[in-house]
């Protein structure tokens, strides 16, 4: 059994992307914050993570990189807006950038992206910039 998780922002667009991943073979686990996708991750061990969110509100981490650290065989998929563009500094460990609606025709290309073991599409955050500073004297 594969086990998928999707953290969406409300239940309306959780419940599409969950029976869509679901009619692809997936036990889905439907969250609505990133705690509680955090909280998932440490429980079970994801085969695919579709989040809209790459941040924790109120937490350093991120949401992106620790689910990876927590599932680092699943293909993780980050679905974007239309109308918000993102940069590539606020995502790491991401397989695929897809954008909303979520149709199962991008979300077979991510999967299949993931499953090929292909580079990330986005340049990992450690090759980017450098997130550590010297300290001044």
């Amino acid at each position: 059994m594969k086990y998928a998780l999707v953290l969406e922002r409300d239940s309306k667009t959780c419940n599409e992307t969950a029976s869509l991943v679901a009619s692809m073979g997936y036990l889905v686990t439907p969250v609505f914050s990133p705690k509680k996708a955090l909280h998932a991750a440490h429980m079970i061990q994801f085969d695919l993570i579709v989040t809209c969110t790459a941040t924790i509100p109120g937490d350093r981490r991120s949401l992106t990189g620790e689910l990876a650290r927590c599932s680092p065989d699943a293909i993780l998929v980050f679905v974007e807006d239309a109308e918000t563009g993102v940069s590539t500094d606020q995502i790491e460990s991401v397989n695929q950038v897809i954008k909303r609606p979520v149709v199962v025709k991008d979300l077979q290309m991510a999967i299949d992206h993931g499953i090929d073991r292909l580079p990330p599409l986005l340049l990992p955050l450690w090759l980017t910039r450098e997130r550590r500073k010297r300290a001044v004297d």
